[in-house]
């Protein structure tokens, strides 16, 4: 089974599983597993109460596996100080509910993982789309975090290298907006890492079950 920790798009595929993003004020009415959250870029100010409103009462129900993408975004027009309250109001959710959170991060890392810190946040980040240096890696693996790998892989060299080298716990698959299906980034992963795609399957499947509570129930 290929696992899909996040994604705009549903798929068709019956070999696939994957966490779709949802907004809250814009429900696309479906079965699947689902993260839901405020993306930063989409703040307004005047539905932020209804929209966290409608986060609590769907965290609740079993196919929600996390909240997001929520993040911080310092390339988009919306004010920083307001991002930073929102993601904030999001994470207490979070804790409260022990439920993971999906990570968007526009040059925002060292504010997020200070945020994570000073709040105390206990639950799991998982940094998606992560295209960064072995020196965020880092700090974001030492505040026991993950991090997803999509599209960028395909293409970036120095992404490649660390990916060849993350123990198989410490990351996630996902093809979050691209065209390029779920399936051919698991096939560039495993030839990236010298394992097989069962292998790459399976360890997936261990960390949807550590992280996201979640248990693949056929491979």
């Amino acid at each position: 089974m290929f696992l899909n920790i996040h994604t705009h798009h549903l798929s068709s595929s019956n070999d696939t599983i994957e966490l779709y993003n949802q907004y809250p004020l814009h429900w696309n009415h479906n079965n699947n597993l689902f993260s839901i959250g405020i993306h930063p870029i989409y703040i307004k100010e005047e539905l932020i109460d209804e929209e966290l409103k409608i986060i609590k009462q769907k965290i609740s129900t079993e196919n929600c596996l996390a909240i997001g993408e929520i993040g911080l975004d310092k390339l988009c027009a919306i004010d920083f100080d307001l991002q930073i309250t929102v993601f904030k109001q999001q994470l207490q959710i979070a804790e409260e509910h022990k439920i993971p959170v999906i990570i968007h991060s526009v040059r925002s890392y060292q504010e997020i993982l200070h945020i994570r810190k000073s709040m105390k946040i206990t639950i799991p980040f998982i940094f998606h789309g992560f295209n960064k240096n072995e020196q965020i890696l880092h700090q974001i693996l030492q505040q026991n975090c993950y991090v997803s790998f999509g599209k960028n892989l395909l293409k970036n060299k120095n992404l490649q290298t660390i990916f060849a080298n993350l123990f198989p716990n410490n990351f996630f698959i996902e093809n979050d907006a691209s065209e390029i299906s779920i399936q051919d980034i698991y096939t560039f992963a495993s030839d990236i890492r010298k394992v097989s795609i069962k292998e790459l399957q399976l360890q997936q499947a261990d960390n949807w079950k550590n992280v996201l509570g979640y248990e693949v129930q056929s491979q």
